[in-house]
């Protein structure tokens, strides 16, 4: 967390006169692509994402369409997913219109061999009314309630023609049906039932269960039948894009690769697991890996890797400092290549064991860039680093580095966190949205509790209260930048965001304004935040579980930690513990 000794120092306190005031921050607003973003349903344990989502929750969601009841996959040429009550079809040839995705001719599929039956026969035409209408496409009629129902919930787009007349029919029994009779009237989509036992409710009609009984007759491959992972999304077909969850709960910690700390490493993972936390964030650091071009030392990694996932936690990696050979200061080198081989190795080597990949960290500080920070540097990195790592791993998760708010606009010291974003997207018209899944971020914090912005409700004070980038929700500007690029269907992960207590070290004075009880009552409200308000966020990593075991009391990240020095909980690890998940 290197970006609150910058910040502070070039910031402090309420006396400071910005040379740039930045614009005032307000809640993003909410944006359509929101509704790309995974949703993950207990009750069958399937998840919906992308343009599938965006179609279920503006078709009628859970009333019209019901639960998933399998995963994507391909059928018949197309890529589908089966609802309870619709199958959707996945159409990239209309990309860009209102048909990119439609539902599956159910209905007509399903009663193809029922022609001969009288509600079924064509009927005669006849003048249309406020109650009647005759479809001369498939010479039926809708009428009364069915109509209102059909003509409220999407119409033609979602249910297609009417192709039976009403009559009454008995359901198959469960689950694909109640076995009950019930008025029914088949369209090409669908098929409406009549319930008077709902009578003055929305429920007066329901869709019948077409899907279920659809996924009887055409079965879905068992690889689409399995009940997913609630804690990451799969892939995305229908737009190439990965997720994380919504929300993930995660640490930074530190552990041992050099073979004498199994038991230290066991003891953090077991802190991890405790807490009912899933994720953990590592560093990687690219120089003492690959000491020489080529030649890699891998056994403490794969020891470290190794330990985590035979705990059952998933990894963030961020691989950072650049061996002497690539740049002589350490930082972003001029020629990417030679990073993106070694992403690709590791990659490859830790396939379905690291989760997500980040590429760099804080590259928004000269400190971590090699003394100037450069967003085309950046750029050419994540442009040679993103395709290395899914040619080695394709489904696994590449997250722009994690950027640090620091309201600073100096190259040689660190750039305004929301500007470098705005600058990036600018770069070579805005080439970069290829050459990552996720945004990394690092929101603000310092004496500020979570619910605060400045200027329209700064935090208590005093001090570190006259800019954003004091503030947990800096992160909602991040967000808007992303949507004034047309890239809103990703997620931002918090790759570290946390508070420091009282904090020995040159830069950190605010943190003797926070109270143990204050850092824990902050974290739980973040992510509660997240959860309720967020939509777009994916894996939150505190920061940090476990420094304070390592490092002295002087040293900046001791304080920040959520154990004490002997492993005993602080306020905060137990309020995360038995915080609702």
């Amino acid at each position: 967390m290197k970006v609150r000794r910058v910040a502070v120092l070039l910031l402090i306190g309420v006396m400071l006169a910005l040379a740039s005031p930045l614009a005032s921050v307000q809640a993003a607003p909410s944006s359509p692509d929101d509704l790309l973003m995974p949703r993950y349903f207990p009750e069958t344990g399937f998840w919906v994402q992308g343009q599938f989502r965006q179609y279920w929750e503006t078709h009628g969601g859970l009333f019209v369409q019901g639960y998933p009841i399998t995963g994507v996959f391909k059928q018949d040429g197309f890529y589908r997913q089966y609802f309870e009550r619709a199958v959707f079809e996945y159409h990239p040839e209309y990309a860009g219109t209102p048909y990119v995705v439609e539902l599956a001719r159910v209905g007509a599929d399903l009663t193809q061999s029922r022609s001969a039956e009288t509600p079924f026969k064509p009927i005669g035409a006849f003048d249309n009314s406020n109650d009647h209408v005759y479809y001369p496409e498939t010479q039926h009629s809708l009428n009364y309630g069915f109509k209102t129902f059909w003509n409220d919930n999407g119409g033609l787009p979602n249910f297609g023609y009417p192709i039976s007349e009403e009559f009454d029919e008995q359901n198959q029994p469960p689950p694909a049906g109640d076995g009950q009779v019930h008025t029914t009237q088949y369209f090409e989509r669908a098929r409406f039932e009549y319930h008077p036992e709902y009578k003055g409710t929305k429920y007066e009609v329901l869709l019948g269960l077409l899907g279920r009984e659809y996924l009887k007759l055409h079965p879905a491959p068992d690889s689409a039948l399995h009940q997913q992972d609630p804690q990451l999304p799969p892939p995305d077909p229908t737009s190439a894009q990965l997720y994380g969850p919504h929300v993930g709960y995660g640490f930074n910690v530190f552990l041992n690769g050099d073979g004498t700390g199994d038991a230290f490493n066991q003891q953090t993972l077991n802190m991890v697991k405790n807490a009912q936390f899933s994720w953990i964030r590592l560093q990687v650091q690219w120089s003492h890996i690959e000491p020489a071009q080529g030649q890699y030392d891998l056994l403490p990694l794969d020891r470290i890797i190794n330990a985590a996932n035979g705990a059952g936690v998933k990894i963030i990696a961020s691989v950072v400092k650049a061996p002497g050979w690539a740049d002589s200061t350490g930082g972003i080198p001029a020629d990417p290549t030679a990073y993106a081989a070694t992403m690709k190795m590791l990659a490859a080597r830790y396939q379905g064991k690291v989760q997500a990949w980040e590429i760099w960290n804080e590259e928004n500080l000269a400190s971590e860039t090699g003394g100037t920070v450069d967003v085309g540097r950046y750029v050419n990195l994540l442009k040679a680093a993103y395709p290395a790592v899914k040619a080695g791993a394709p489904n696994t998760i590449v997250l722009f580095g994690g950027l640090t708010p620091t309201g600073v606009q100096d190259p040689s010291i660190a750039i305004d966190d929301v500007q470098y974003l705005r600058q990036v997207y600018q770069y070579n018209g805005g080439e970069v949205k290829a050459y990552f899944d996720d945004l990394g971020a690092h929101p603000g914090s310092n004496n500020n509790p979570p619910d605060t912005l400045w200027p329209d409700n700064p935090g208590p004070g005093p001090g570190w209260q006259n800019d954003p980038s004091f503030y947990f929700r800096r992160i909602e500007q991040l967000r808007q930048v992303m949507i004034d690029n047309n890239d809103a269907a990703k997620q931002i992960w918090l790759t570290e965001f946390g508070w420091t207590t009282a904090n020995q070290a040159p830069g950190y004075e605010y943190g003797a304004q926070n109270s143990d009880q204050n850092q824990a009552d902050y974290l739980v409200r973040a992510y509660q935040i997240a959860r309720n308000q967020w939509p777009w966020i994916g894996v939150m990593s505190v920061w940090n579980l476990n420094y304070s075991v390592i490092s002295s009391p002087s040293d900046e990240k001791s304080p920040w930690s959520v154990l004490n020095s002997d492993w005993s909980p602080r306020p905060s690890y137990t309020a995360l513990k038995e915080m609702p998940k």
